[in-house]
């Protein structure tokens, strides 16, 4: 753990980020987002996605975080809250402090947890993304205008909208009955939906629920995933990431 801190403070320090805005300082510590590492839609200086540390996390001085950057995707300035990719992590059985913890690696298959991302969406406005590949390898992504996620005292519900994929029908909202926009997140040891013959999560995982839905990101691996345009889909792969929407306003030239 000690050789993995030292790397990369580093390459933070070999990234000489500078302040632009009085929200990106790092000269050589943690930077404070994801949007640091530049935003390429404006044409600056794009680093490499992976592993760095946040700084004053969740607005606390001198509270530090490992998070995982994306900075290609839609012109990057993305943080990692979600990724699945061969099956090694369970994220089905999971009670609910788990789900509000987070667990796994950041360089493998994690969930962020709920605190870290209520911490993060709470502070400004945020969008959503979602790349996901089906299992004949073909790619797509959803993206919504607007995330996040209340915090632990309203059982971190969520707030979502904004659906803009061309092509996609919107997941989070199938109908009336399967809308999960404004819904708590339940676990297997904590129910929250409104299916009144039991608890979504027992079969599906922890999430937002109200009719246990068309959307179990938090299913069994190559178990059903979502039900999109007409199919239900299982999804080899899958990413979720959040970016603040005024992300190119935090950009920096390197």
């Amino acid at each position: 753990m000690t050789t993995i801190i030292t790397v990369t403070l580093v390459v933070l320090v070999s990234l000489g980020i500078v302040l632009v805005d009085g929200e990106c300082q790092t000269n050589g510590g943690p930077i404070d987002n994801c949007c640091c590492l530049g935003y390429n839609n404006n044409n600056y200086n794009v680093k490499s996605s992976g592993v760095y540390t946040i700084g004053n996390f969740c607005g606390v001085k001198c509270s530090n975080a490992r998070v995982y950057c994306d900075t290609t995707s839609g012109g990057g300035g993305w943080t990692v809250i979600q990724r699945r990719r061969d099956g090694s992590i369970d994220f089905k059985k999971r009670d609910w402090v788990e789900y509000e913890d987070g667990f796994g690696s950041l360089s493998g298959e994690f969930w962020l947890g709920l605190r870290s991302i209520n911490c993060l969406t709470s502070q400004g406005n945020w969008e959503l993304r979602i790349d996901y590949q089906l299992s004949n390898r073909t790619k797509s992504y959803l993206h919504y205008k607007q995330f996040s996620v209340g915090p632990s005292e309203d059982q971190y519900q969520l707030s979502i909208s904004g659906f803009d994929s061309v092509g996609l029908t919107d997941p989070f909202y199938y109908n009336a009955d399967n809308t999960i926009n404004g819904m708590k997140f339940s676990s297997h040891d904590r129910e929250n939906d409104l299916w009144s013959p039991g608890n979504c999560a027992h079969n599906d995982g922890g999430w937002w629920y109200k009719s246990c839905g068309t959307v179990w990101f938090n299913n069994n691996y190559n178990g059903r995933s979502v039900f999109l345009n007409g199919q239900y889909l299982v999804l080899p792969f899958l990413e979720i990431k959040i970016r603040p929407l005024n992300c190119n306003n935090h950009a920096v030239t390197i």
